[in-house]
């Protein structure tokens, strides 16, 4: 869908390096290449790889300029830089502040949390209901939750 309105991911790059490495006399066709292939990447891939016998160079290629990628990853690189310029030049006080209001936040969230799972998941699950077989896999989901939690293992041996 995302290549239908222009934002989804284009081996381009990874095209124009492949033909580098085999035929660098297709480098201008590239562009009406993939014009030919609009929306259907996965097949040029295929036949490149057949044709050449170069299995593997496009794998991941999907994660190289996808749009979503490369916006997260200036994101996180503004989130970066603005917590750099807060703990430098930010007072004291608005410091205290601001950590006590994540504190508060967090707390917030974990008593929501329980609050829904005790009170009120129960009053809406018929509602919204959970699968047939969901109540098995749900109770052995939780099982396994509270093992990794370091509780102790119930004793299994009449299992056998």
């Amino acid at each position: 869908m995302g290549h239908k309105l222009g934002v989804g991911p284009s081996p381009k790059k990874r095209v124009l390096s492949f033909y580098e490495k085999h035929d660098p006399a297709k480098i201008d066709e590239v562009g009406s290449i993939l014009g030919k292939y609009y929306g259907d990447y996965p097949k040029l891939i295929k036949r490149l790889e057949r044709k050449y016998a170069d299995y593997g160079y496009f794998i991941n290629w999907e994660k190289d300029e996808a749009p979503m990628t490369l916006a997260m990853d200036k994101v996180y690189e503004t989130r970066d830089y603005m917590q750099k310029q807060f703990n430098v030049y930010a007072p004291q006080q608005v410091k205290i502040v601001t950590r006590n209001i994540k504190y508060n936040l967090s707390t917030l969230q974990r008593k929501f949390k329980k609050v829904w799972r005790k009170h009120l998941w129960p009053i809406l699950e018929p509602v919204f209901g959970v699968p047939d077989g969901g109540k098995a896999q749900k109770k052995k989901d939780r099982a396994d939750a509270q093992d990794k939690k370091g509780r102790r293992k119930k004793n299994r041996d009449d299992e056998f």
